[in-house]
């Protein structure tokens, strides 16, 4: 029975009075991928913040309806936004590493947790970071260097070493390869596929493709509409919606 990790209800996010996103009902489903496609401007990124509520760090922005991650309630105000995001990674578009070393950029989020007790435990914890995120055996050599001096691929594997050191439950990518060259991105392609053994990975992605190469779920949005989701080989082979089949064949962009 396919558990769901994430449920959102009737989301709406308004950026003073100009409505982003309308009623969105999507439920994600637990350790797989979905992925989040359409035009430019849909709401697709919003409604990525709105999972580990970074659009409450946006002036003028506000939501209605609700999101349940393992049926509770993330905007309850009892919930403290910074063990959320704990739980709740993020991969931006362009690799983002700290101006630290490579081993710094990774024990930082383990260090303000707390959750190692001895410096061997945290060597342990970054080693293991870098492994599950394709990168240890490249760098191994050069951990103490700047984390700016990787390629773009590797800062980009960086970011998600970074982003998997303290346990998440969820990842969340936001066009994760858009900055990325052809070769870098079928390695964090192959990374997301594996990574979903353990996480419940909702990606942003402009590359229709690269939804049909990693995702299982897909859902498509329009002008702030969620139109259609559905299992990925369904959406792309025979969706239900005439928009889909639009913007699908490029007819709508």
């Amino acid at each position: 029975m396919q558990k769901n990790k994430i449920e959102a209800k009737k989301v709406s996010v308004f950026y003073n009075d100009k409505k982003a996103l309308n009623e969105i009902t999507l439920s994600i489903p637990e350790k797989k991928v979905t992925s989040l496609i359409g035009p430019s401007g849909c709401g697709k990124s919003t409604f990525l913040r709105c999972i580990n509520r970074m659009n409450d760090t946006i002036e003028g922005c506000s939501m209605t309806g609700r999101i349940l991650i393992d049926n509770k309630d993330i905007n309850e105000k009892s919930l403290d936004p910074v063990l959320l995001r704990a739980r709740v990674g993020m991969v931006f578009q362009k690799p983002n590493p700290f101006p630290k070393s490579i081993f710094e950029n990774v024990a930082y989020g383990p260090k303000i947790h707390g959750l190692t007790q001895s410096s061997d435990e945290l060597n342990e914890l970054v080693e293991e970071s870098l492994k599950k995120a394709g990168l240890f055996s490249e760098i191994k050599d050069r951990i103490h260097e700047p984390g700016t001096s990787l390629s773009g691929g590797q800062q980009q594997r960086l970011c998600i070493a970074r982003a998997i050191s303290i346990s998440p439950e969820i990842i969340l990518m936001d066009e994760p390869c858009s900055a990325l060259d052809p070769i870098a991105t079928a390695k964090i392609e192959e990374l997301i596929d594996e990574l979903a053994h353990n996480f419940t990975i909702v990606i942003v992605t402009h590359s229709m493709q690269q939804a049909a190469r990693v995702s299982k779920q897909t859902a498509f949005f329009h002008m702030g509409n969620l139109i259609e989701v559905g299992k990925t080989d369904s959406i792309f082979s025979n969706p239900s919606e005439k928009k889909t089949q639009d913007y699908i064949t490029g007819k709508i962009g």
